[in-house]
């Protein structure tokens, strides 16, 4: 969607580089030549083949069910073993001749033999039904071939396994610590392999199972307490918002601590598409925490309950993300951009925290519009056009619905209209003197070597 915006940055962009001596003119000539032959068509063959992929084996696997009666038991065994070591044998070849795309394709398929000869052992055994069981299974195998080969489909399936078993396993209000390591142990295991072989798809699918284990760990604790509506709204607000401020905060603390430090390990490509891909989420769902927390809240409970505060799943979270906020602002006092960062983004956890302190509309939409204002302050600095969409999106939400619903008389818009004018007022000269200072500073020959870069 956003392609022909990334195109005129990079000609902007490169033009500069040249200039500086970043990139020569030659290289430059080359990016823009692929970028203006790049429309997609180059990834096409490769999806078209993943789909075709995946009908083969429900073809296989129907082939089987109408066959079920005629086929021998132990034929059966031994074509999904044969199938599955024939299909890693391909996918070896391919990879040894550097056929990455086909290796992959050929590993994935095996995993999808792999998934349908556990159902298919089930059936011929008789075996009584666990599906978490079977899911437990399947995420290991999955996680195997995937480590074995580097295949990011085998990555993706284990992912969709390990949610199923997430869901699926022992009801909720009976945590046991032997499946809680399980999980985390799967987690782990999902997101380091999206790190060391990164891709959108892998990374992705393990920021989901992430939250999926975290709200498996949430409800479990929700149903002990038994506190109600207002514990687990107070749980939810600080928990969720704890969490996703860690994710736009962990990789910026990291950053700062290694330029501050003497030892300047170097990050990979993995690492920092990982940090950008929480970056995003995190931004995400802060944005809707606070739609949520001014909108919802109130509509579904009268007081929330601080109490809330108090359970794991929040405290835990929200401690971690208050601790790395104030680490953060210390550590960047010098760095005035990752400083904006950690004052928009614990602004914004202070305006999802709101509801627990007052339900007073005007309070709530003040905080909640000054937060998505940053936020969007902060997109535009940081030029990531995801924030801005995020944030633009949340602005709108809030704006309508105080508009339409909250703001009936004309005196309370004008006062919506000035609250909100004053304060983006107030944002813009407070910006326009930070860009000024921070030109002065980087122009000051005697600041070079202190400021880190």
């Amino acid at each position: 969607m956003f392609d022909w915006a990334y195109k005129k940055r990079l000609k902007d962009d490169l033009e500069i580089w040249v200039s500086n001596g970043w990139v020569n003119p030659d290289g430059a000539a080359l990016i823009l030549k692929e970028q203006e032959q790049g429309d997609g068509r180059s990834r096409l063959p490769m999806v078209l083949a993943g789909i075709g992929m995946v009908c083969v084996a429900l073809a296989l696997f129907a082939f089987i069910a109408a066959n079920w009666g005629v086929i021998p038991k132990a034929v059966k065994l031994v074509g999904i073993a044969c199938l599955i070591v024939a299909s890693h044998s391909l996918a070896a070849l391919a990879s040894k001749r550097g056929k990455r795309g086909i290796a992959d394709l050929a590993t994935g398929f095996a995993t999808l033999v792999f998934v349908g000869g556990m159902a298919l052992v089930g059936q011929i055994f008789h075996l009584p039904s666990d599906w978490a069981g079977g899911a437990l299974l399947v995420c290991l195998g999955a996680l195997v071939a995937a480590w074995i080969t580097g295949s990011r489909a085998s990555v993706a399936v284990a992912a969709v396994a390990a949610i199923t078993w997430q869901v699926m396993r022992e009801d909720f209000g009976e945590p046991g610590l032997l499946p809680g390591l399980v999980g985390l142990a799967l987690l782990v295991a999902i997101f380091a392999h999206s790190v060391v072989y990164p891709a959108r798809l892998s990374r992705w699918a393990a920021i989901v199972i992430f939250w999926v284990t975290y709200g498996r760990w949430f409800a479990e604790t929700a149903e002990i307490l038994r506190g109600g509506d207002d514990i687990v709204l107070a749980m939810a607000l600080a928990g969720i918002g704890g969490v996703a401020a860690l994710m736009v905060q962990l990789d910026p603390v990291a950053d700062l601590f290694v330029k501050w430090s003497s030892d300047r390990p170097l990050r990979n490509h993995g690492h920092w598409m990982m940090a950008r891909s929480l970056q995003d989420a995190g931004i995400m769902i802060l944005c809707i925490l606070l739609v949520v927390s001014l909108i919802l809240v109130p509509e579904i409970s009268d007081s929330l309950v601080s109490a809330g505060l108090l359970a794991l799943p929040a405290l835990v979270p929200l401690t971690l993300a208050v601790l790395l906020c104030v680490v953060g602002l210390v550590l960047s006092f010098k760095t005035t951009k990752a400083l904006a960062l950690f004052a928009a983004v614990g602004f914004a956890l202070l305006a999802v925290l709101m509801p627990l302190t007052t339900l007073n509309v005007l309070l709530l939409s003040a905080f909640s519009l000054a937060a998505l204002v940053g936020l969007c302050a902060l997109g535009t600095w940081y030029n990531n056009r995801f924030w801005m969409l995020c944030a633009y999106l949340g602005l709108t939400a809030v704006a309508l619905w105080l508009l339409e619903v909250t703001i009936g008389s004309l005196l309370g818009q004008s006062l919506f209209f000035l609250v909100a004018g004053v304060l983006l007022l107030g944002v813009a000269l407070w910006l326009a003197r930070v860009f000024r200072r921070s030109g002065q500073v980087k122009q000051s020959p005697e600041n070079e070597e202190v400021l880190p870069t």
